[in-house]
């Protein structure tokens, strides 16, 4: 009877997957990423396919072809790596370098199909887990680097940010522990929860993806210039800036865009805003707009949304808005305005 609810389960996540593919082939508007993202959904469509038919009672029984169609798995173990370095490294994935990516896994399987020795199944599994560790790590490492990247650049992360790649690796080690395991021995409960957790990673995966703004890479990895003692003396020139409402002008504010405007580059001022204010770009631009939010907030005859707020304050989403007012204040706007009024009734 597990066999049947397993079975069952696996085709409701591939025809998932399969319609997943199929709006992002298909219907979404095209960019790089979401094609990408769709090949690998309609690949994994056919990879949960092929599981129903070795759950199937006869094949199931047969070790050999058991095995042989487990190994194919294995090819399912870089995809995740392609469509990371696509978010990470927008247009740097090629087809070469994925072919070289797929070679060992494809390699490995052939040999086991011409000679089916135990140890050598159990060395794709080995390679396999230990890749995928590997990928894991490396891919979390080049998230956290990318956002901080992000943050020394952009002064509008809306759409760019990436932390829910963090919850996604974090779904996809259980998931790589749990097809370990199953290389093992047939376990028809596991399986089901293994295509339920599939699902829900690689759901994350692409309902951000949707939404997700991927970066050119010409102004987020580009190579910085070098770095010129003599500039920076900023203060004065930012305050300049401030008061005549410049950042609350510009929602789409660059690192570059800012520099220009200072005639400097990007490496004296990111370094004078590190090292010398302590913050980085997008902090030290939403702390100018979070002050001008405190300043309409202030005022007794101001009656403005949080929409409002957010777009006469600078912000190009409420979110971030949101978010960038209760870091300072670890409270709402709303509150932080009945708490001033307040304030001043107290005074009088």
């Amino acid at each position: 009877m597990f066999g049947y609810v397993t079975v069952l389960i696996g085709g409701i996540a591939a025809g998932l997957f399969a319609l997943t593919a199929a709006l992002y082939l298909c219907v979404f508007k095209k960019n790089r990423l979401r094609v990408i993202t769709g090949i690998i959904l309609a690949v994994y469509a056919a990879y949960l396919v092929k599981d129903i038919v070795y759950l199937l009672p006869y094949v199931a029984s047969n070790d050999y072809i058991y095995k042989v169609l487990l190994s194919v798995d294995n090819w399912a173990v870089p995809l995740y790596v392609v469509y990371a370095f696509e978010v990470i490294f927008p247009g740097r994935i090629t087809i070469p370098k994925v072919l070289l990516l797929f070679f060992p896994f494809v390699g490995m399987t052939v040999l086991y199909a011409a000679w089916p020795y135990d140890w050598m199944f159990s060395l794709q599994v080995l390679f396999a887990s230990v890749f995928s560790a590997v990928c894991m790590c490396v891919v979390l490492r080049m998230t956290i680097k990318y956002r901080r990247r992000l943050l020394d650049n952009c002064s509008d992360i809306t759409h760019m940010d990436i932390r829910w790649m963090w919850v996604s690796i974090a779904l996809f080690l259980p998931n790589l522990v749990l097809w370990t395991f199953l290389s093992a021995r047939l376990d028809y409960i596991l399986d089901a929860v293994y295509y339920v957790t599939l699902s829900v990673s690689w759901g994350i995966v692409a309902y951000h993806t949707y939404y997700f703004v991927p970066q050119t890479g010409q102004d987020i990895w580009a190579d910085l210039l070098p770095s010129s003692a003599a500039s920076w003396n900023f203060s004065r020139k930012l305050s300049e800036l401030a008061s005549s409402g410049y950042f609350i002008r510009s929602p789409r504010l660059t690192l570059s865009e800012l520099a220009a405007e200072l005639g400097t580059n990007r490496t004296t001022l990111s370094n004078y805003l590190n090292q010398e204010v302590g913050t980085t770009f997008y902090d030290y631009i939403n702390s100018h707009r979070v002050s001008e939010a405190e300043r309409l907030l202030a005022e007794p005859s101001g009656h403005w949304s949080v929409e409002q707020l957010a777009e006469m304050s600078g912000f190009n989403s409420v979110s971030t808005f949101r978010r960038a007012f209760s870091k300072k204040h670890g409270m709402s706007p709303q509150q932080y305005r009945e708490r001033v009024l307040r304030g001043r009734r107290c005074t009088y």
